[in-house]
This record gives structure tokens, C-alpha cells and sequence, in this order.
């Protein structure tokens, strides 16, 4: 039997929602270090929103937090909503 288009479609393992290719910003924390990645290629799902990116993209990632250059910095403002609550 010939596939379809429609049985071709990724499903989410989540919730079986279609997924659809794109580019996201993407965070990895390492300590109290944030790493931003923008543009980076991913799967998301159409229903429930889950991200998933796959392992050649999270390794390339990883090499980059530990060679790469980044190609901007921002400060970033820090709340500690624990102590701001208290006063």
C-alpha cells in the first residue's frame, strides 16, 4: 500500500499532535550560566507545544558552549523573588 502524505506527518510522543519543523531560541543552563541559542531548528508540536530537537543540534550546541564565540552579550537584571517578597 502506498503511503500518503498524511501518513508521512511526525507525531508529538506526547500527545500524537503534528509536528512541525521551525527554528526556536533555545536556553541551556550550566551552573548559574544561561547559554542562548536563536534559530535553532526544531520539531513543535502543533497541539500541546512540546519542543524537540534532535541530538546532532543538542551536541552541536554543547560543542559550542564549550569552543564557540558567542555572537552578542546582554546583561541580564536578576530577581531573587524570595527575598523582594519578604520586605
Amino acid at each position: 500500500m502506498p503511503s500518503t502524505p498524511e501518513s508521512k506527518k511526525e507525531r508529538c510522543a506526547i500527545c500524537s499532535g503534528e509536528l512541525r519543523h521551525t527554528t526556536i531560541t533555545h536556553e541551556e543552563r550550566r551552573g548559574e550560566n544561561i547559554y542562548l541559542f536563536r534559530n535553532v531548528p526544531a520539531q513543535v508540536c502543533a497541539a500541546c507545544e512540546e519542543v524537540w530537537i534532535e541530538e546532532a543540534t543538542l551536541q552541536e550546541i554543547e560543542r559550542l558552549i564549550q569552543q564557540g564565540r558567542p555572537t552578542s552579550k546582554v546583561e541580564t537584571p536578576i530577581y531573587d523573588f524570595a527575598i523582594l517578597t519578604l520586605s
